[in-house]
């Protein structure tokens, strides 16, 4: 048993002639196949698990949770392609990749509720026994062959003739429930076109689920496994009930909008760690903040011995710095703030009126910032976009989120979307743009990916800005920001990963001018003729006129009329309701056409 190598494959089909794209399909908050993915990493007999897929959005999920993603062929992607042919592609990619196979588990990425324990007591049945296959198998029950009846017409006719009664008469079957089936793979890899099933090999086993297995193959099986999920997830998530607790179950979510408000883009003064550990410093920076007219202030909630381990390098940029430490570790430990100067810092915020946002940097912090803190928002940084259970935990709070982008690809973005569905459905949910290069060259800060967020995402977008000019705020807002996001330092010359690209009082007060500006040139989408443009409008606009003396009785042609300054008479978009007319009177050169000069068209 020891020289053993059991695969777990995820197979996640992107067609199917019931649910469109089921596998991606939220259950619970979450996208499906985000369900067997947890249920399979709980499993204590898979020795690694990959994903076998032609879904781009089940491929980046499964690439957020750290899977091994194997993009299947079109060929193996068909309506008449088999499981197996996928299964055996998926174990050849496998091993050209890693190491040889000997066992392998298949899961179905459309079952999001399994028996607990269900995928390892296949896989102990199997190398117990030696068997060529083992599925997991539910009691047929009430769909028992003997209560079952074709029909001729109308006619029910027994499907196999008996006279039984009650159900605990019935013979006990059972069938395949699609829970797992693990097979060997000397046996996957057995094919005949006569039998489909050849893979299951000569030696079929069977062991039965302790418990539901839901097979999502319709919208009345997603409702099915919605209900039954809902109350378990809360129950099994000690953080997400901590959280949800803190943040005031059964009161109403505050929204992102609410939290913006009127006043855009909503600017928020990042101090980060450039307080350098000291209290007073970060009441100077709030007060600097308040000053330059932002909205709020950021701090970071962390422990640095749990955040980063002994042997975490630090980056090029904070080894540039004067006495840097060599290990984030040790740069992190001078920068921590205790609890209670967390409160102090808090409290000094809302005296000054400028909102308390914060960024927690795990589960433990997170529980403990909405328990303690109630900050006006929570912040996720860029590193933790990939970070599911603390995206999944967060978005179950009731206070408005803001997410950052940095060193992230398109469908890592999609994914945590995906895992931020509650927060999304909430209206809780905001986007930050961002370049994680401190400080951000100007020729790679890519505005233009703010515009391709809010209409990718529908939520509001904004740029979290590691530039060291003080224009860029502007131009992020001009390209569609509704945030902005900018450290702020008494020092940029001070020892420290942050200082360098970040900017002093001053400077940080115009950063927000020159964005308040901005947004004031932006001024409103809808078009209508402003008050101050009256005067130009009738002075400059042209009136209809006799090009030339019109007779009594003569039909007024295009040529008989010309356009002249000023607009206050029958305006030239009208011309085609004059050309055709009678002219009443005499009507003499460079005259304003009116509409008692003319009688209907002749």
């Amino acid at each position: 048993m020891n020289d053993t190598f059991t695969l777990g494959i995820i197979l996640a089909r992107a067609g199917s002639k019931g649910l469109s794209q089921k596998n991606v399909l939220p259950v619970a908050g979450r996208p499906m196949i985000a369900w067997t993915i947890d249920t399979a990493r709980s499993s204590h007999r898979l020795n690694a698990l990959c994903l076998s897929t032609d879904l781009d959005a089940a491929a980046a999920i499964g690439r957020a949770k750290g899977l091994i993603v194997i993009d299947r062929p079109a060929e193996l992607a068909t309506d008449t392609a088999t499981v197996d042919a996928a299964a055996r592609h998926a174990v050849l990619e496998y091993e050209r990749m890693f190491q040889a196979v000997t066992h392998v588990a298949l899961l179905y990425a459309n079952i999001p509720v399994r028996a607990p324990g269900i995928i390892d007591a296949a896989i102990d049945k199997l190398l117990e026994t030696n068997a060529d296959s083992v599925r997991s198998l539910s009691p047929v029950e009430k769909f028992h062959p003997d209560w079952m009846h074709r029909l001729d017409g109308d006619r029910m006719i027994q499907y196999r003739s008996n006279s039984i009664y009650r159900r605990q008469d019935l013979e006990p079957l059972y069938a395949h429930d699609g829970a797992i089936v693990a097979v060997t793979r000397e046996s996957l890899f057995r094919v005949d076109e006569i039998d489909p099933h050849a893979f299951f090999g000569r030696d079929r086993r069977g062991v039965i689920s302790g418990g539901p297995t839901i097979d999502v193959d319709s919208a009345a099986d997603a409702h099915v496994a919605e209900s039954y999920l809902n109350p378990k997830r809360v129950s099994a998530e000690p953080h997400a009930s901590r959280i949800l607790s803190a943040a005031g179950d059964g009161v109403e979510p505050k929204s992102i909008a609410t939290l913006i408000g009127a006043k855009r883009p909503y600017v928020i003064a990042e101090i980060g760690v450039n307080h350098d550990g000291s209290v007073d410093k970060a009441k100077r920076l709030i007060d600097a903040a308040k000053r330059a007219d932002a909205n709020a202030i950021k701090l970071q909630i962390f422990s640095a011995d749990v955040l980063a381990s002994a042997d975490a390098a630090t980056c090029d940029y904070q080894r540039k710095q004067p006495g840097a430490a060599l290990s984030q570790r040790d740069m992190l430990r001078r920068l921590e703030l205790p609890d209670d100067a967390l409160h102090e810092l808090r409290d000094y915020a809302r005296d000054v009126r400028i909102d308390f946002i914060a960024t927690p940097f795990g589960l433990d912090e997170l529980a403990w910032l909405a328990d303690k803190l109630c900050p006006e928002a929570i912040k996720i940084a860029s590193p933790d976009l990939i970070n599911v259970p603390l995206l999944e935990a967060v978005s179950r709070c009731r206070c408005p989120l803001i997410v950052s982008t940095g060193a992230s690809e398109w469908i890592e973005i999609e994914a945590a979307v995906e895992s931020l569905d509650h927060a999304r459905q909430d209206h809780r949910l905001a986007l930050l743009h961002c370049v994680s290069s401190y400080p951000t060259p100007i020729d790679q800060v890519n505005l233009s990916i703010i515009h391709r967020m809010t209409g990718a995402f529908d939520v509001p977008v904004g740029f979290s800005d590691h530039t060291i000019e003080t224009e860029t705020g502007a131009f992020a807002v001009l390209a569609g920001a509704d945030i902005l996001e900018k450290h702020i330092t008494l020092d940029r010359t001070a020892p420290g990963p942050d200082h360098a690209a970040s900017l002093e009082p001053t400077a940080f007060a115009d950063y927000i001018r020159r964005a308040r500006e901005a947004r004031v040139l932006l001024g409103r989408s809808d078009r209508t003729c402003l008050d101050i443009e009256r005067e130009v409008r009738s002075n400059a606009r042209g009136r209809i006129v006799a090009r030339h003396r019109i007779p009594v009785g003569a039909t007024i042609t295009a040529e008989a009329l010309s356009v002249q300054r000023p607009g206050d008479g029958i305006p030239p978009n009208d011309i085609g309701r004059v050309i055709g007319r009678i002219a009443a009177m005499p009507i003499e050169r460079e005259t304003p056409l009116a509409w008692n000069m003319m009688s209907t068209i002749s």
